[in-house]
């Protein structure tokens, strides 16, 4: 769907003459480090295909905007959405139940597909709506002037979302834009580094934090329950102990067909533990492996306990994480 409008959002621009924009990024995280840029723009037009601007498989049929992802437990404790540029704002919505498309589907969305959201009007035709955020979240309304990098709401799990994240769409003069390049969606006819560039009309420092990054651990840690192998690993709780099982395990974001994703698991005297390795069959949006063992007789020696993921693509290691969890 090319589209995500608030119900009642739309709002007529006068004309007047273009104008210069700096957008700064629209989320309190740092990218790459505890959130990421889980789905671009949709750069194939093909019908019921998709491909991230270089691409990969960082996006799916007909997305239209950006969107950053956090950690289920980093939007627990709560995550600002911040405006990306002065404007005001011209619509707003809360209210919305978060996870009610997970627990419910289509029919809980009444075309509402943005959930809680904000659409700021920046002048100079340029606009930008954020949507998902938490119910209950939002601190502004309609008629509100707001800042640059002023607190809108919370990251949240309201409207169409699988995931904690914030969509951001952008427009100018009423045309809708690949919020990362600034190009008009239909001007994207392939992927390529054409549509992986940022734009300049975002900051120097937003422009640094969107480079594009290919395949990367997103989440690792450290559980005492045994996973089913199909398990949503976000879920699995932090729960180990001297007398559960020890597992460590990885998501991964994008990874590529070939990608060797890799995790590891030793014990206090650095002895290797359990390993689990998965060769990725085909491109994905995110993938997870995980490796552990049985709690043993006596349960486990009291130390610290080291777990290692790498993602390994033609031979070199793209990205690693390593976690230590002490037992006492």
């Amino acid at each position: 769907m090319r589209v995500l409008l608030l119900l009642g959002f739309l709002f007529a621009f006068a004309p007047r003459p273009a104008a210069a924009q700096q957008f700064d990024l629209p989320i309190a995280c740092s990218l790459g480090a505890d959130c990421i840029v889980q789905n671009y723009v949709d750069a194939d037009p093909r019908p019921n295909l998709a491909e991230d601007p270089m691409c990969g498989p960082l996006s799916y049929d007909g997305h239209d905007g950006l969107d950053i992802r956090v950690p289920t437990p980093l939007m627990q404790r709560g995550v600002a959405v911040l405006a990306p540029a002065a404007g005001v704002v011209a619509g707003a919505r809360d209210g919305e139940p978060d996870g009610a498309f997970l627990q419910r589907g289509e029919a809980a969305l009444n075309a509402r597909d943005c959930g809680n959201g904000v659409r700021i009007d920046h002048g100079g035709g340029w606009s930008s709506q954020l949507c998902h955020m938490r119910n209950g979240s939002l601190r502004v309304r309609v008629g509100d002037r707001v800042t640059a990098g002023q607190t809108l709401g919370l990251v949240g799990l309201s409207g169409r979302t699988e995931f904690p994240h914030l969509h951001l769409s952008l427009t100018r003069g009423g045309v809708e834009l690949d919020p990362l390049t600034g190009r008009a969606l239909t001007e994207i006819g392939a992927c390529g580094p054409s549509v992986a560039t940022p734009g300049a009309h975002w900051s120097a420092a937003a422009r640094s934090a969107l480079s594009y990054r290919s395949a990367l651990w997103f989440q690792t840690g450290f559980t005492g329950a045994a996973p089913a192998a199909d398990a949503n690993v976000e879920a699995l709780p932090a729960n180990a102990s001297r007398q559960t099982p020890l597992v460590y395990w990885g998501l991964a974001a994008g990874p590529r067909e070939g990608d060797t994703l890799r995790v590891r698991l030793y014990g206090p005297d650095g002895a290797l533990m359990s390993e689990s390795t998965r060769v990725q069959p085909r491109d994905q949006a995110q993938a997870s492996v995980f490796a552990g063992r049985r709690a043993p007789p006596g349960g486990w020696p009291a130390g610290a306990y080291r777990g290692e993921a790498t993602l390994t693509r033609d031979g070199a290691i793209v990205s690693t994480r390593n976690d230590t969890l002490a037992l006492r």
